[in-house]
């Protein structure tokens, strides 16, 4: 039968009855109200629940993840079962299911009384087989969601259970889910928490692999800057001396975002150094670098890459673009605006693939090169209108045209970019290097 009592209502008028349940209940505050792990918690108040019910057995069932009828239902799963001598028992116990299920169905409480004298029609085949006699299960209920269900169960047939067992099983029923909520919320805290402390540190880690100090050879000036759209990035952008007084200049952007594009970047990062001071043919290196990822990377991640190589005597610059936004070029002279495609697909993807290498490309005083991330232009407004090519193109433009700095051309168009954004949050991660002949 279902009862409709309240979960606290635990006085019967019995002084002596009342005052050991009253103790039970205030002791079970304290013990499972401190600190203490799930299982500890689970363990605890069945060993009450059976002390006050004077039950064989009780068994804590709490929700699981699974959906074995693919209806979207949750399940129960037994997750601790004790004895009256206070010991487990094994995780494989027979019980009522049919009680269970009705009781986490209905929300409702339920004793079952001498089951010997019920019909066959009333009982489900469970307690016939256990020859189960008394039988009780509540809800637990915390900030009105079910996590799971408390239950004893006795084939003594002096032990009935009654009315104020019920009432007093059901105060530790609720008191046991508030406590495994709250330990749960605790725990989640405490999980976030750890993960914001491993994502500074590796946010420190990254960062402290990009360049302190950009060179700038005579006649150049450069500069660079990135932007995460999380606490770590995908992208990576480098200055990499090289023999003969050259610059390697890097830009990537690994798919996607966070801390496993980061991890891929900062792989990608070692073997470029590697490479390019192992070997100066520069679609050599681009090679190399794609068989690696290639074999290390997962299926559905890739790199895309701007290396060019610049030579401050000859006042020229090569390249490779494996698969990356093609870079800009502004001419000083006559504003005119070049753009240097792709010259192999993306990395990690196809073994065995060559690259081409392009230039050398003339550059002259007044000349803008500038090597950028998607992140840059796929970037929207509250309205979610992208920012796209053209105006990022617009802005650059504007601000060469000013004759100032790199570093003053990157700010402007990143302020040009975030007045667009006016708040939103960046999609993706901004990076981008400037090269400015003077």
């Amino acid at each position: 039968m279902s009862e409709t009592r309240g979960p606290w209502d635990i006085l019967t008028g019995n002084v002596e009855h009342d005052r050991r349940n009253v103790e039970i209940v205030l002791a079970s505050v304290e013990q499972l109200y401190s600190p203490r792990d799930t299982l500890e918690v689970i363990r605890h108040a069945l060993d009450r629940a059976i002390e006050v019910t004077g039950a064989q057995r009780g068994i804590f069932l709490l929700e699981s993840d699974g959906d074995a009828d693919g209806d979207g239902s949750a399940e129960l799963g037994i997750r601790t079962v004790r004895s009256a001598d206070g010991k487990d028992l094994d995780l494989d116990q027979r019980y009522s299911r049919s009680v269970v299920k009705r009781v986490w169905e209905s929300n409702n409480a339920e004793i079952m009384i001498d089951a010997e004298d019920q019909s066959e029609a009333a009982l489900g085949q469970s307690i016939l087989d256990l020859r189960l006699l008394s039988i009780m299960a509540t809800p637990l209920t915390a900030k009105d969601n079910r996590i799971g269900v408390l239950y004893v169960d006795s084939t003594v047939q002096a032990k009935e259970f009654t009315k104020a067992d019920l009432a007093v099983f059901k105060a530790l029923g609720g008191m046991a889910a508030i406590a495994i909520e709250n330990g749960r919320l605790l725990e989640e805290r405490a999980a976030k928490e750890r993960m914001a402390r491993d994502l500074a540190v590796a946010r420190e880690i990254q960062q402290g692999l990009f360049p302190k100090d950009i060179p700038s050879p005579e006649g150049f000036d450069l500069a660079a800057v990135g932007r995460p759209c999380d606490e770590t990035s995908g992208d990576y952008y480098d200055v990499i001396p090289l023999d003969g007084g050259r610059l390697a200049l890097v830009v990537g952007d690994v798919s996607g975002h966070g801390l496993g594009a980061a991890l891929f970047m900062t792989q990608a990062r070692a073997l470029i150094h590697a490479l390019l001071r192992a070997d100066p043919d520069l679609g050599r290196v681009v090679s190399g670098l794609n068989d690696f990822l290639e074999r290390d990377m997962p299926a559905s991640a890739f790199l895309t890459l701007f290396v060019g190589v610049l030579d401050p005597a000859t006042r020229t610059l090569t390249y490779v673009n494996a698969g990356h936004n093609a870079p800009v070029h502004i001419r000083g002279a006559d504003g005119a605006v070049e753009a240097y495609p792709a010259t192999g697909p993306l990395l990690g993807v196809i073994p065995d693939t060559d690259y081409i290498v392009e230039g050398p490309i003339e550059l002259a005083a007044g000349d803008v090169l500038m090597a950028y991330t998607d992140g840059l232009f796929e970037a929207h407004d509250p309205q979610d209108e992208m920012y796209g090519e053209p105006r990022f193109r617009e802005s650059l433009a504007a601000h060469v045209a000013k004759g100032v700095s790199s570093e003053a051309i990157l700010d402007g168009v990143l302020e040009d970019l975030f007045a667009f954004v006016d708040g939103r949050p960046l999609d993706d991660d901004v990076t981008a290097l400037v090269v400015r002949v003077v």
